[in-house]
């Protein structure tokens, strides 16, 4: 790396006078600046230079009580998902796999109990905890799981034999990264890449680098890194046949990224300029980001747009069940209804569009809003055994799903994901129901009881409803632990 002086004069060189306090403020930032951006008389450090300069300054101190209270809340319902998922085949072939490889023990399997090398349980966990699609979305844009950086933090802290707070800090800057970097190329969605995964890259990066306590220069580097793997092609989630992909991609998101910020921690550069480069991720996949969403933060706390899924399946699918229950409660008889339209927002109906009318998967069902309204018409709820082959091929369900319509109305937004559903029955009577805002959106948030009663229902199987009731416990007072040892104890078969 270029000396200061040198980068001094060369600044001073390419712009003038006006260079010198440019110059002044941005080598007295922990970053030292070797190579810059530039647009006119504007000379700027590479993104990942500003962003990591604002994650190494936030505090656990900063945090507001509410920033707190929603990241134990999501690290509720994350693990609860996790301990749900943890026979699902998927889940079991890649601890298998990760057996096979072996690793130091650093860090928990989540449920299971054991334990992998850092990146390998951060990749279990995050494994298990998607496998449901029943974790959180991102509210106000592209639905995203921000509840992935779960865990890169966890197995991080476990590590680093960090505290709670610790944990609770790492998880709220995978957040803000994650969100801001999904907001930051909102005005141009990237086609043909899985946004998703992409950002979990960069995020589980930030979320691992806050813990190793890497300083801003290593964890600029472990953004640059983790980015430079990050293009995650959409096809695992579009394909003519879904598949586990999509509930995998993201979790090798988060070993990449977990990986990435080690790899910087022991020194290892790559271009800072991953992100805005002429041939970095701005330019070659989404062709345009909002930069300022990302140079600086505003104060809000990204964290904070968690939404919480009441079922087991797609956040665009939570608002259309809520009506369709509401529907069921009416007990119209299933075998006399003739037709169902349900009402999209435009990116919900452009979601299920793209998929195959018949479904031939777990990932293809759980995705299906014909399918999970033609449950909730005939059973009055919907839970993690309907996405079972058995239950997506029950010839009932199959028949109704055919009478559904689907249609894109442009008065219910993309940013609330609201739905209406109207039933018309053979004799002509008709049954309305409109959900503006599902449940659980942050708009409509879920109460306490309802997040601590999901926990249950799926850790149940794993704690027995006692040891549940302890987990919770042990979780909502995390900030509280100086180590995770009775946290990922209180999450373990016994």
């Amino acid at each position: 790396m270029a000396s200061e002086p040198v980068v001094r004069r060369e600044l001073l060189k390419r712009c003038g006078g006006t260079a010198l306090a440019l110059a002044a403020t941005s080598l007295a930032a922990p970053v030292a600046v070797a190579r810059t951006v530039s647009s006119g008389h504007d000379v700027r450090p590479p993104l990942a230079e500003d962003i990591a300069r604002w994650l190494v300054e936030l505090r656990y101190e900063d945090l507001p009580a509410n920033v707190v209270t929603t990241a134990k809340r999501v690290t509720l319902d994350t693990l609860g998902c996790a301990l749900g998922a943890l026979d699902a085949e998927p889940v079991r072939a890649a601890r298998r796999v990760i057996a096979l490889q072996g690793g130091n023990p650093q860090a928990t399997i989540v449920g299971v109990g054991g334990k992998a090398a850092c990146d390998q349980a951060a990749f279990l966990n995050a494994m298990a905890l998607r496998y449901l699609d029943y974790n959180d979305y991102i509210a106000l844009g592209r639905p995203h799981h921000g509840s992935m950086n779960v865990a890169p933090a966890l197995a991080m802290a476990e590590m680093q034999q960090a505290s709670g707070k610790d944990f609770l800090l790492g998880l709220v800057a995978g957040y803000e990264l994650e969100v801001r970097l999904r907001d930051a190329m909102a005005a141009r969605e990237p086609e043909g890449w899985d946004g998703a995964s992409i950002v979990a890259q960069y995020a589980s990066a930030a979320a691992a680098g806050k813990l190793l306590r890497l300083d801003a220069a290593k964890l600029a580097n472990a953004l640059a890194i983790a980015g430079s793997n990050a293009n995650t092609l959409s096809e695992v989630r579009r394909g003519a046949e879904m598949t586990p992909a999509k509930g995998a991609a993201e979790p090798m998101a988060v070993r990449n990224g977990v990986f990435a910020a080690l790899l910087a921690r022991e020194g290892l550069t790559y271009p800072l300029t991953m992100l805005d480069g002429e041939y970095g991720f701005g330019k070659m996949v989404p062709g345009a980001l909002d930069e300022s969403v990302l140079r600086k933060r505003n104060g809000e706390f990204q964290i904070l747009k968690s939404c919480i899924k009441l079922w087991p399946c797609v956040g665009t699918a939570q608002a259309p069940i809520a009506a369709a229950l509401e529907i069921y409660k009416q007990q119209p008889r299933p075998n006399e209804i003739e037709r169902v339209v349900v009402d999209l927002s435009a990116f919900a109906y452009r979601q299920q569009i793209a998929y195959p009318n018949e479904i031939r998967t777990r990932e293809h069902a759980d995705h299906s809003i014909p399918y999970v309204v033609a449950r909730a018409l005939l059973d009055g709820k919907v839970i993690v055994d309907d996405f079972d082959e058995k239950r997506f091929r029950d010839p009932t369900a199959i028949a109704l799903m055919k009478k559904i319509e689907l249609r894109s109305d442009p008065a219910l937004s993309d940013a609330n994901l609201g739905a209406r559903v109207r039933v018309t029955s053979r004799s002509g009577q008709t049954y309305n129901a409109g959900v503006p805002i599902p449940p659980g959106n942050i708009r409509n948030p879920a109460d306490d009881t309802s997040v601590a009663k999901k926990f249950t229902t799926l850790a149940g199987s794993v704690l027995g409803r006692a040891r549940s009731q302890q987990a919770i416990e042990a979780i909502l007072s995390i900030d509280t632990m100086p180590q995770l040892e009775k946290l990922l104890s209180a999450v373990t078969r016994g």
